[in-house]
Parts: C-alpha cells; structure tokens; sequence
C-alpha cells in the first residue's frame, strides 16, 4: 500500500517506479545492453538495430506474434528510458528528432490549452465540443486529486491543523486553497505545491475577505506563501517538489526569478521582494509566525 500510495502521489514518482521496472524487466530479459548501446550511439541504424532486436525477442518470447504491436510496446519501453538519460527515443515509428520530453510520456492526456485554443479545421465541431469536455473533466479531477494529497498530508504530519500558524485558529483545516488562484492559473492548479491547507475561518475571512472568493487578499496571499515553504522546507516524504514551486512562484508571479534559485534561504528573500509592497500591520505577528526559520541550512 504505501508503495502504491507513492506511485499515485504525482506523474514523477510513477515515472520513476516505471523506469526502474523497465529496467529490471530488461535486465532480467538479457536485452538491456541492446538498449544501453542505442542510448550512447544515437544514429537510425542503432535505432533500427535495437527496434529489430527487441521485435524479435518479443516474438520468440511471448504469445505476441505481430511487429505492430511489438512497435507498440517498444515505444513504452523505450522512451521512459530516453527522458531519463536525457537521449533520444522513437516517434512515430522513428527515432525521434530531439530528446524525448515529459508530455510525449504521457498517454492519450488531452493539454486543456489545445481543447481551447481554436478548433482545428480537420476536427468536426462535436469532436472538439467532446475534446474541451473532457479536458475539462480530466482538470477537475487533477485538481481533486492534489486537493486530497494535501489533506492527507496536512491530517498526518500537521495533525489537520492549519498550515498558516494563527493564535486562536486551532481548528482543523478543512479548506484547501489554491494560493494563486486556479481559474487565473489554471497551469498549476493542480499543483499541490499551490495548495494550502487552512481552517474555515481564515479561507473566507482572510484570503477571501469578506468571502468575496473572486478577490484574493495579496497580504494574506504572502503569508500563504511563507507558510507554504515551511511545509516544502520540512517535507521529508517527497510529496513536496522544489522545483515545482519555483514553477508555481514564477507562473503565479508572472516572473523568472525563481528559476534559477536552488535554496529556501534565497527563495524566501525573493519571495519578499515580490511582496514588498506588503502593508498590513496587524499581519506582522503572522509573519514573524510563519517565515521559516534556520534558513541558511535549508537547500532544496
């Protein structure tokens, strides 16, 4: 269970079962050398030795008994592989032009910016009302899925208690809110590193005033992030990425900043710049509450 509660956690950590299963499938297989060698010398002959090779293994060791769906299966066996060795893989039945890329792994995934963008003229128009339908679905179960990686790990390591450290705020955290909002930032709203969990009270009180949920409060939003990072900081089970919340800070700041930052020290400092304009008074204890503490230490 707690192998499969890993793999489900995000698309990275079931990368990562997936290569390391690959490659034992073909070490224990005796063709992992033929794979090794088409990653280190990339030309169309090593490709096309190794797509034989393995078409013919497939053949001779199992019940499939057709090329086409050998192919089928070598490009799912393959190009994990080349993204992780930063190498070329197939496409299309070919060895591919440029390094393989974390989108070209992902099985059937409609991209919600192509289902919106304008129909294509080779689409009929019910195929593309269908096309936006179900990016839509797929993105509001994405954003249910991190919700749910949040709270559980916010019950476990936080005893539900909000992120944000508030005197008089001790009750469960049973709101999960989306620091940049998700219908203005819809690239990273299923990003758990852009969830936070936070008690009624403070949702629709401080980060909504007035439980006006179309306003953020930008003050209450820095204090958000402060906390954020401190959950990041102390994370020690990897459901937290520091790269995808410099992803998630550049995207909800509209900046590069963060990019090439690689420890929470720095990270927080920037963090501040972007909100230097923070005015609230009687947020100060909030700050002094949530700002992460033994900074020089943290790398990420």
């Amino acid at each position: 269970m707690k192998l499969l509660e890993f793999i489900a956690m995000r698309d990275m950590n079931a990368l990562l079962f997936l290569q390391l299963y690959i490659e034992k499938v073909l070490l224990d297989s005796g063709i992992y050398d033929d794979f090794q060698q088409f990653l280190e010398i990339q030309t169309k002959d090593s490709f096309k030795k190794l797509k034989d090779s393995f078409i013919n293994f497939t053949i001779e060791h199992t019940p499939i008994n057709q090329s086409v769906e050998c192919g089928r299966i070598f490009t799912k066996i393959l190009n994990p592989l080349a993204f992780k060795k930063h190498k070329k893989g197939t496409k299309r039945g070919h060895l591919s032009k440029t390094i393989i890329t974390l989108d070209e792994l992902k099985y059937n995934r409609i991209n919600w910016r192509d289902a919106h963008s304008g129909k294509d003229k080779n689409i009929t128009r019910k195929e593309y009302e269908k096309m936006g339908f179900i990016a839509q679905k797929y993105t509001q179960y994405t954003i249910q899925k991190a919700k749910k990686i949040v709270r559980r790990y916010n019950d476990k390591f936080n005893n539900g208690l909000p992120e944000v450290k508030q005197n008089g705020e001790n009750v469960n955290a049973t709101q999960i809110h989306h620091i940049f909002p998700a219908n203005k930032f819809p690239n990273i709203a299923d990003f758990v590193e852009n969830l936070i969990a936070l008690t009624p009270n403070q949702h629709f009180s401080y980060t909504h005033p007035n439980n006006q949920t179309n306003y953020i409060d930008r003050d209450f939003q820095y204090i958000c992030l402060l906390a954020k990072t401190n959950t990041i900081m102390n994370d020690l089970t990897q459901t937290y990425d520091f790269n995808n919340y410099k992803l998630v800070l550049n995207e909800g700041l509209n900046t590069k900043d963060f990019e090439t930052i690689f420890d929470f020290a720095t990270l927080v400092v920037t963090i501040d710049y972007f909100y230097s304009d923070f005015k609230a008074a009687s947020y100060q204890i909030l700050v002094e509450h949530n700002k992460p503490k033994n900074l020089c230490k943290a790398k990420g």
